[in-house]
């Protein structure tokens, strides 16, 4: 059975061991390179001993005890508070740790062994892996390290110092408030007032001045002009035609025509005046405005990025807090 000590978790489930005098025991150094290969060379046998309590044929079983060591140190995660990982040390390199298993062994001298352990009792847990060479550990604790302590206090210092920040920006955020709030009251004045003084605002002068283009659209309403000339001019002037007798309309449809085109030619003309007049109109209003308008969007702006950094700092600060309560029921930390 292979050794379960891969990289993300140590399971102590088997391991490897030394022998007694039997000519068909595995040696030493087979015991120990098959065990660091099972153990993906986390784990390595120090001292051991081995005492067969079966054999059939050539299969063997013993009972293995003595020293395992770790070739590197290696951590376990116990818990996290926000951004952060906290770790256990839960083997120490080169720190012999003691052990008791079952191993069987397979095969002679002759042919080599192939061996198998079970049973393992270890005075270390059963899990960890290494730190690889560039892992990030900027927001990494462990918590059985000599200067843990003093990192988790500074970390907990700051994370309550964040609530003063918080309410710092807050008093800086409302503030900005009531300046957009006094510019808006600026913006909506220099667009104008009503006959009671009241301050129009940019949508009411734009609606104004599209009503002042409808109405001159309306006065010079196409469809009424014509329906309005069949009446008074058009049919009067057929009337009048056709009692005469071989009534020629030819005069009559072309004074129509040049009516026609000359309405239409009026009304593109007064639609055009009245809408460049209205376009000069709103463009001077928005110039006269585009300070304070430049302004607004700088102080809103600024409102943003207090909003985020209030956001970020509050999420922190919760979350760091639940995590370190989390932790302390768990007997992770006191």
């Amino acid at each position: 059975m292979k050794l379960a000590w891969k990289s993300a978790a140590l399971l102590l489930c088997c391991f490897a061991a030394h022998v007694l005098a039997d000519d068909n025991t595995p040696t030493d150094d087979v015991i120990k390179q098959q065990f660091a290969k099972q153990s993906d060379g986390l784990i390595r046998m120090g001292d051991i001993t081995l005492q067969q309590i079966e054999k059939v044929g050539n299969r063997a079983t013993y009972t293995i005890e003595g020293d395992i060591i770790a070739t590197d140190n290696l951590y376990a995660v116990v818990g996290i508070a926000g951004d952060y990982t906290f770790y256990e040390r839960t083997w120490t390199k080169d720190q012999p740790v003691k052990f008791s298993a079952m191993m069987t062994a397979v095969g002679t001298k002759a042919s080599s062994w192939s061996t198998e352990f079970y049973s393992m009792q270890a005075a270390a847990k059963r899990i960890g892996r290494p730190f690889s060479k560039n892992e990030n550990l900027s927001k990494s604790l462990i918590v059985n390290d000599s200067g843990f302590m003093a990192q988790f206090a500074k970390l907990d210092a700051q994370f309550a110092d964040s609530k003063a920040s918080v309410e710092k920006q807050q008093k800086q955020y409302k503030a900005l408030s009531q300046q957009i709030e006094a510019l808006d009251e600026q913006i909506n004045k220099a667009w104008g007032t009503d006959s009671n003084g009241k301050p129009l605002g940019r949508d009411a002068v734009l609606r104004a001045k599209q009503a002042e283009v409808y109405d001159v659209d309306s006065k010079n309403d196409m469809n009424k002009f014509i329906n309005q000339y069949y009446i008074k001019v058009y049919e009067p002037a057929l009337i009048a035609c056709q009692k005469k007798g071989n009534c020629d309309t030819t005069s009559i449809n072309a004074a129509r025509d040049k009516a026609y085109e000359a309405k239409s030619a009026e009304y593109a003309r007064q639609h055009d005046a009245i809408s460049t007049k209205v376009k000069a109109e709103i463009e001077a209003l928005e110039k006269k405005v585009e300070p304070l308008t430049k302004k607004r969007e700088a102080l809103r702006g600024q409102m943003v990025v207090l909003e985020s950094s209030n956001y970020e700092l509050t999420s922190d600060a919760k979350l760091w807090a639940e995590g370190v309560e989390r932790l302390r029921k768990e007997g992770v930390i006191r």
